[in-house]
């Protein structure tokens, strides 16, 4: 997620600056096509990240391979679209992308989508002609599923092989998921199953063309601009990678998924064969209260607000339809919905603000059996609404939470940010404050030289102690806060070995804020800086340790999404320390702490043996490299799978049956009210190992003199 930066007055003058006089270049009119667009937003972003990105690339022949290459891959990561020939005809633009970038120039794009084009067109003839011709099952032959195996076809008959294959192995998985599977002896099993795959492999082969049919018809209805911000993203991806281009809809995406606010209806759609299919009305919304609109009714056409034309949005990209549907809180929409029973029926609705209640902080109190008091508090993301001051904030939320908790004269708190992916910087420098006081919480700047130093200006200290519980995909802003907590010594951060490792600051900046452009031009998230900590340690790739390390069941699948396994990460580094920090406890405090905690942990040998069976599982499973294509061996395949996920569930199961065992000790959970999205988290609680570690740790914190 990205960080807003609101007060680092020096670069917001550059920036202004910078697109004072940028502009100018722009001021003449430059039409409506798509093609002059595409210039503009090239050059903007070129020239953005020329003055502003912290890291410095060479844009060079090297730079233009990397982005040909990936271009490609982007495209057709499955190399089932192009030709090895493609890839060669192409090369002569392999070292000119530099100077496209540079200049503002598209040809690469619109030369290679030219291309791409034409091969959706040729694959989605070949692919209903194979459809036509039974495949034969008996035959040994394999499809490979990794990208280590993959290659672009030498010729049409290896194309057309690559697609076989692929459509073959859509069917077996079409019989496989689709047949009756019944608790019956091996033997007899055998013979059934090879009965299935033969006689209803024409059933099978219809419905993978019903698939494919639909695969093609969504990749050939996205518009230009989509494809265009694959192609900017490939680029920027360079840089590092958190800085992306939106296009306005996806701007609009952005937003919502920040701020968990939007304006519209308050409805869930899911493309159903190119129908806009309602499959969840959100309580309280638009929709909700309107009571005309059910689960299953397909949406039609949609008039922007009463008195304008519908617009037919059958076959249209879900994500346009949507983008239609929603509109300014207080306005209205007419919708022309085909009910379940066939009926056509138009309806009036009018729009107003939904919320993603699932992102805002919650909380509870746990009570132990002393019926001393914890506080619990989850907080999914640090979110804020990047147009609306007013809007939800993460650190009023929480500022009112930890308030209702210091009320109910809770002993300690635990701040769950497992998964929390970050959000607004000011958001928790503030609610860093609520933990630590008027200290600094981080510096921004470049190594060993000035920084700028984020402290909190408001007295809002909270007196209590304090428990982190963080995982690999705590990010950016929950990793600021697992690390003050730390180099303070303000309490003890529990979970993996190691948090996310994103020390890096973006801000979003619109690309129409100081050109002459009528069409809008959508916005450019972007690193700006780097943060470090107060003892002058960096979080980029390296992240913040946990204090108690917890093994995690998803520790082996997470870690590839880490910030030290992607792409053009920016490097690890370190700063000079702040020299004034006082610690809240010492440290033989801590480890005592720490010892108590490890010591339970060695007696719960059964869960810690469970993670790592699971772990030896993912592994396993992770290895296999290709899957054969013959009836009985891709039975016994799935044989071995199917065993997999059941050993998977019951491992599962165990680790519920040890995280209900963790909290026999503890005699309730308190909450006040509790909305339909909390209650499967309640449910979840009393399951969960590591909250019930956690409300350990805080206990001994009371209890140790």
């Amino acid at each position: 997620m990205n960080i807003k930066i609101k007060k680092l007055n020096d670069i917001k003058y550059i920036i202004i600056g910078f697109f004072l006089v940028f502009s100018l270049s722009f001021c003449s009119p430059l039409g409506e096509g798509e093609q002059k667009k595409h210039r503009v937003i090239l050059k903007t972003i070129y020239k953005t990240l020329y003055f502003l990105h912290p890291n410095s690339i060479s844009i060079d022949n090297n730079f233009s391979q990397k982005v040909y290459n990936k271009y490609f891959e982007k495209l057709d990561n499955q190399k089932r679209f192009f030709f090895q020939k493609d890839v060669e005809d192409l090369s002569l633009y392999k070292e000119k992308i530099d100077d496209f970038w540079i200049y503002g120039d598209p040809t690469f794009f619109n030369v290679i989508m030219k291309r791409f084009f034409q091969r959706i067109k040729e694959a989605e003839f070949i692919c209903f002609k194979i459809l036509k011709t039974s495949f034969d099952f008996n035959k040994k032959e394999m499809y490979p599923i990794i990208e280590q195996k993959l290659f672009y076809p030498k010729n049409k008959k290896e194309w057309i092989e690559k697609w076989r294959k692929y459509l073959k192995y859509m069917t077996l998985l079409e019989i496989i998921t689709s047949t009756n599977q019944k608790q019956i002896p091996f033997i007899k099993q055998k013979k059934i199953w090879k009965n299935a795959f033969f006689h209803n492999e024409r059933k099978s082969r219809k419905k993978v063309e019903e698939y494919i049919q639909e695969y093609f018809r969504k990749l050939k209805i996205r518009k230009e601009s989509d494809w265009f911000s694959i192609y900017v993203n490939t680029i920027t991806s360079q840089y590092d990678p958190h800085t992306n281009y939106f296009s306005p809809r996806e701007k609009e995406i952005f937003d919502f998924n920040i701020s968990g606010q939007t304006e519209g209806i308050g409805v869930e759609l899911q493309d159903e064969k190119g129908y806009p299919t309602v499959v969840k009305i959100i309580p309280g919304g638009p929709a909700w209260k309107n009571k005309k609109i059910e689960i299953g009714d397909k949406i039609i056409r949609v008039a922007k607000n009463v008195n304008s034309e519908s617009k037919n949005i059958v076959g249209m990209l879900l994500e346009n339809s949507i983008f239609l549907i929603r509109g300014k809180k207080g306005s209205k929409v007419k919708l022309t919905i085909q009910k379940k029973n066939g009926s056509i029926e138009e309806v009036i609705i009018i729009r107003d603000i939904i919320e993603k209640k699932e992102i805002f902080a919650k909380s509870v109190i746990i009570l132990d059996k002393n019926k001393n008091k914890y506080g619990l508090i989850c907080l999914p993301e640090f979110y804020f609404h990047p147009e609306n001051k007013n809007g939800r904030n993460a650190a009023k939320d929480m500022k009112q939470i930890i308030q209702k908790l210091k009320k109910e004269n809770v002993k300690g708190i635990l701040i769950d940010i497992r998964n929390n992916g970050g959000g607004s910087l000011d958001a928790v420098i503030e609610i860093a404050g609520f933990f630590l006081g008027k200290v600094p919480i981080l510096q921004i700047g470049k190594p060993h030289k000035k920084k700028i130093y984020l402290k909190v200006t408001k007295k809002n200290f909270m007196d209590r102690t304090y428990c982190s519980s963080c995982k690999e995909l705590s990010a950016s802003a929950s990793e600021i806060l697992a690390a003050a907590i730390a180099d303070y010594k303000r309490g003890i951060i529990v979970g993996s070995a190691q948090t996310y490792g994103k020390g890096t600051i973006q801000t979003v900046y619109p690309l129409n804020r100081f050109l002459f452009y009528n069409d809008k031009l959508g916005a450019l998230k972007f690193t700006i800086n780097k943060f470090y900590r107060v003892n002058g340690g960096s979080t980029q790739l390296k992240g913040v340790n946990s204090d108690i390390v917890i093994p995690s069941n998803t520790t082996s699948r997470l870690s590839k999404y880490m910030e030290k396994n992607q792409e053009n990460p920016m490097k690890w580094d370190y700063t000079d320390p702040i020299s004034s920090i006082h610690f809240y406890y010492n440290n033989l405090y801590l480890e005592n702490i720490k010892h108590k905690s490890v010591k339970r942990l060695k007696k719960n040998n059964n869960f810690i043996n469970t993670y790592k069976k699971i772990q030896l599982l993912e592994k396993k499973f992770s290895n296999e490299k290709q899957f054969s294509l013959n009836w009985k061996e891709f039975y016994y395949e799935n044989l071995k799978i199917k065993k997999i996920n059941e050993n998977f569930k019951k491992l599962k199961n165990c680790l519920d049956i040890y995280g209900e065992q963790a909290f026999t000790p503890y005699q309730k959970i308190i909450f006040n009210t509790i909305s339909e999205e909390q209650k499967e988290w309640i449910k979840n609680i009393k399951k969960d190992f590591y909250i019930a570690e956690c409300i350990n740790i805080l206990r001994d914190f009371n209890e140790i003199p």
